[in-house]
């Protein structure tokens, strides 16, 4: 049993935002993959008209703006969890907004959002029709916070209302996190955008619990500014990220550290609260902060979001009011501005969104999980050599279904803007770009190894040129360019998804047993 607590609402807009917190319009968004059969078949082009429900993917860009005109008024009440924050400025969600589409046309990260949606359904049929959740998921290893000193909770909860984003479930269960000052600001006032002035940027990140590290990217693009700004050039949603194995089934992901800062290796063993990294402003991001969560799968967007709770946890809510779900005595009623009371059976708590929260170790005499002593994972043991071995021939063909997925994206969209045969010229100059970008790190970082998988981008993405060239017109096998790349795409996420399936089901049978008691 994990600490949870619930919020108290009252005011017509809280109400409101409430309401749109819950609303998923992304179900809707999912009846457009009922127009794909049209892309094949000519018979069937009435499917067409679903393409519409298409544009409902944009409602997690969308929602942030009615937010903040919903918060417009309420600050003042602090009847939400993140009420007490200085969240932005309506320029920093413009910023964010408008520079949108040079997100979208990122054939890289427009295949990996896409994989993430299709990796949803994978993890629906893994989970035998549901997905773990906080009343039945057993969490197996006990979690310190990543980080030390007092940084604040942006975003993400146990709760659906205040979930990072429910949908696509990778990223049901994470959190973002941040420093904030004595304003509620994440920098200071009149101190611009840029990265370097944000409190939590650079800040050393730790591993969470003891593991072996199964995937590293250390060499991503970082905006130099923040205020909704990141880097277009992107190459990886979650930037430059480190992925631990901490368990059979659960593997923590830190994400948008700062490049080049990534201390560990694949196939590294690494204890509980070892630096692995700095955090940054790299993928995905608006501004500087640490993208934190738990999931059950080694591969980014094949994974179920895992809920966690965190030992050793001093937490408050400086701006809300709240009631315990569950009522203790030493807890009920108003606790504002009161910290979190450590659940008696497990000493752990679950983080929600408004908290600032901080780890601490036990006192004296204080009871705190500890680790098993038949554990040992060490550098020569069978997890660290099977986590290594993948940076072979798995690791590479894995990368070249996902650049087969990445060519698929390009060959569906070109079309609108470009002929057939420039597409092919895109996909050929997206060859060569990955063959020297791979040949530029290796010189400029040495750090070639640093993710494994080699050349599979380039040889996925050429794979798909040559089909797009000698498939058009006047060829034996006519088949159109957008058609052509919706089967690209399709097939790459089989192969990466069933690759991806036979190394989680390899990673589990090699990790030694995790047993922890409290």
């Amino acid at each position: 049993m994990t600490e949870r607590r619930t919020i108290a609402e009252s005011t017509l807009a809280s109400r409101l935002r409430g309401r749109l917190r819950s609303f998923e319009p992304i179900y809707l968004a999912l009846l457009g993959v009922l127009a794909l059969p049209s892309y094949v078949f000519d018979s069937l082009a009435v499917l067409e008209v679903f393409e519409i429900f298409f544009l409902f993917f944009l409602w997690p860009f969308v929602s942030p703006l009615l937010d903040l005109a919903l918060r417009r008024g309420t600050d003042e009440g602090r009847e939400e969890p993140t009420d007490w924050l200085h969240m932005g400025s309506w320029r920093e969600y413009a910023a964010w907004f408008l520079t949108m589409p040079l997100t979208i046309l990122n054939p890289l990260v427009l295949a990996q959002d896409l994989s993430q949606w299709l990796g949803t359904a994978v993890a629906f049929v893994r989970h035998r029709g549901t997905f773990p959740d906080v009343e039945s998921y057993d969490q197996q290893v006990s979690y310190r916070l990543p980080f030390d000193g007092t940084w604040t909770v942006v975003n993400g909860s146990y709760d659906h209302d205040y979930s990072h984003s429910w949908l696509p479930v990778t990223q049901r269960y994470a959190y973002d996190f941040v420093i904030t000052d004595a304003d509620r600001r994440t920098s200071p006032d009149s101190s611009g955008s840029a990265v370097d002035s944000y409190y939590c940027y650079d800040e050393p990140i730790l591993a969470p619990a003891d593991g072996v590290v199964v995937d590293v990217f250390d060499t991503d693009f970082e905006s130099p500014r923040g205020g909704g700004l990141s880097h277009p050039l992107k190459r990886d949603i979650r930037g430059s990220y480190v992925v631990i194995q901490h368990a059979p089934d659960e593997y923590s992901c830190l994400a948008h550290l700062v490049p080049g800062s990534v201390a560990v290796s694949t196939g590294d063993r690494v204890e509980r609260g070892r630096e692995i990294g700095r955090c940054g402003h790299s993928g995905n991001s608006s501004e500087p902060h640490l993208h934190f969560q738990l999931q059950d799968h080694p591969r980014f967007e094949l994974a179920a979001g895992l809920p966690i709770a965190f030992d050793g946890v001093d937490a408050e809510w400086p701006g809300a009011k709240a009631a315990i779900d569950d009522p203790q005595p030493s807890g009920a009623g108003d606790t504002t501005n009161a910290p979190l009371e450590d659940a008696p059976d497990a000493g752990r708590t679950s983080l929600t969104a408004g908290q600032r929260v901080a780890h601490v170790e036990p006192t004296d005499g204080a009871s705190s999980p500890e680790r098993d002593d038949t554990l040992d994972i060490t550098a020569e043991s069978d997890a660290a050599q099977s986590t290594a071995g993948s940076g072979g021939r798995l690791a590479a063909t894995q990368r070249a279904a996902f650049g087969a997925c990445v060519g698929g994206a390009v060959a569906v969209l070109g079309p609108i803007f470009v002929s057939r045969s420039a597409v092919a010229l895109l996909l050929v100059a997206g060859v060569a770009l990955a063959v020297g970008w791979r040949g530029w790190v290796a010189v400029r970082w040495n750090a070639a190894e640093r993710r494994p998988g080699g050349l599979g981008i380039a040889i996925g993405l050429g794979l798909v040129a040559a089909t797009v060239r000698f498939t058009g017109a006047g060829a034996s096998l006519e088949i159109g360019t957008q058609t052509l790349g919706a089967l690209a795409l399709l097939a790459g996420f089989v192969a990466y998804a069933v690759l991806g399936e036979y190394e989680r089901h390899r990673m589990r049978e090699s990790f030694p047993t995790v047993r922890v008691r409290t």
